[in-house]
């Protein structure tokens, strides 16, 4: 239990640096991959194939979203056993994790394939980019049990205090990947199917780097046989601590939806096209973040669990201030330098260009604040409050975003439809803001009666 215990004795800016340097590193990997794998499709495949993927991602959130639910949740849920010096309730929830995470995956594969060309229009898919979408989608759904127990398991070895290892299997996944597009889509021309096998390869390299951890027996983690038998009371509470990290992803794939299909109503394919690089761009902003939010989760689940508010506040607040400072890094890039950026998607003497480079100078205008959201949404579910982690998941995508993809196109035609994504953030940062000051008022009255 060293690891552990260190995350309540260690100073906190050196255990988050610790914590989210690895992530930090993985994330930025995975996002560069993302990007030159868009890079690949669109310089090699065509635009239409950009705009395929791009409708498919909603889809991908979606399962992705499913993931979350357990994923994060039993990682939160461990870290606080941890806290409490529980080590065989830690087990207890690692078995109920992997074993739900197995039955998710495969029921996600098989209701996926199901109906895959009936799910994919809903995302916003039209005659032009079903096809790409859904060849790339068939292949996807193949892998998505090995995505979530990767993701799971990165979650909580790093709940393990073993950070380096989280990081090393997703830069392995990523590196496969990368080397795997560049032979099938850049070499071989394979299209979106190339990419699509790149990314399944790449995604189980990741999953086999941490099972070996557990098949060698390095975990501190001994579940008992029974802890693999579903304990329905417990899954109760890793979903609800999870669900906020679920809706959140699940709003994504919604609101993407929704955007997709306002995209296309005022801006035709291009404006489809437009979005794949754009979200592209958006996600070398926040893969590095999330980085930083997997690191803090550890710190303030186990440090909550051990009655240390101080140390779970100071931590939130330096992970608030590294994030911003490196979304607005970003945020200056990407202003200052839109035509560069979009012209790694896009030719540049596209009739396409225009379009791109003013809707991503206006997608990103609340950039550096996003963090805080971010940020907010782990105290909360690491803190075992799921009823305003959950609300804060959803705030942004259901109560924001949807509405204002409603209205603000019918107003302003396709500018309308870039303006819903800034005007969300603000509104759901402010949101952020008002319940992190009211759980700190609460809290410090608390502390006050105890003290009196």
């Amino acid at each position: 239990m060293k690891g552990t215990a260190d995350l309540g004795t260690k100073p906190i800016g050196k255990l988050l640096w610790e914590y989210s340097l690895p992530g930090v590193v993985a994330m930025l990997v995975g996002a560069v991959y993302n990007i030159l794998d868009r890079v690949f499709i669109g310089q090699f495949s065509g635009e239409s194939a950009l705009a395929g993927l791009t409708v498919a991602f909603p889809f991908m959130m979606l399962t992705f979203a499913v993931a979350n639910l357990v994923g994060i949740g039993g990682g939160a849920l461990i870290a606080i056993r941890f806290g409490e010096k529980d080590l065989k309730g830690a087990s207890h929830v690692f078995g109920n994790v992997i074993t739900s995470t197995v039955l998710i995956g495969l029921s996600v594969t098989v209701v996926g394939l199901a109906n895959l060309s009936g799910w994919l229009r809903i995302f916003g898919a039209d005659s032009t980019t079903l096809p790409y979408a859904r060849d790339f989608m068939q292949i996807i759904l193949l892998g998505t049990t090995f995505q979530f127990l990767s993701f799971a398991l990165a979650n909580i070895v790093r709940t393990e205090g073993l950070p380096k290892l989280s990081m090393t299997s997703q830069i392995v996944s990523v590196l496969v990947n990368l080397v795997l597009a560049l032979i099938l889509v850049a070499w071989l021309r394979l299209g979106v199917r190339g990419a699509a096998t790149a990314t399944l390869i790449g995604q189980l390299s990741g999953f086999v780097v941490v099972l070996v951890h557990y098949l060698k027996g390095r975990s501190i983690l001994k579940p008992a046989r029974t802890d693999w038998r579903l304990d329905w009371k417990l899954m109760g509470k890793i979903c609800s601590i999870g669900a906020s990290g679920f809706l959140g992803t699940f709003g994504v794939s919604v609101s993407m939806t929704f955007f997709n299909n306002s995209l296309l109503k005022f801006g035709g394919v291009p404006a489809i096209t437009s979005m794949g690089a754009i979200n592209s761009l958006f996600t070398l902003f926040i893969l590095p973040i999330m980085g930083i939010q997997q690191g803090l989760q550890p710190i303030i689940g186990y440090n909550h669990g051990a009655g240390n508010p101080k140390r779970v506040r100071k931590a939130l607040f330096l992970a608030i201030g590294a994030s911003m400072s490196m979304a607005t890094v970003v945020f200056l890039l990407m202003e200052v330098f839109p035509a560069f950026f979009i012209s790694l998607f896009i030719q540049p003497g596209s009739d396409t260009m225009p379009m791109a480079v003013r809707g991503l100078r206006i997608f990103m205008l609340m950039l550096p604040f996003v963090s805080i959201n971010l940020m907010g949404t782990a105290y909360f579910q690491s803190t075992a409050k799921a009823g305003v982690a959950i609300f804060l998941g959803m705030s942004r995508q259901f109560l924001y975003l949807i509405p204002l993809v409603l209205i603000l196109p019918g107003m302003l035609g396709l500018t309308g439809s870039w303006m819903s994504a800034p005007a969300a953030d603000a509104l759901s940062v402010l949101t952020a803001i008002a319940f992190l000051w009211h759980d700190f008022r609460r809290e410090d009255v608390r502390q006050a009666s105890a003290i009196a």
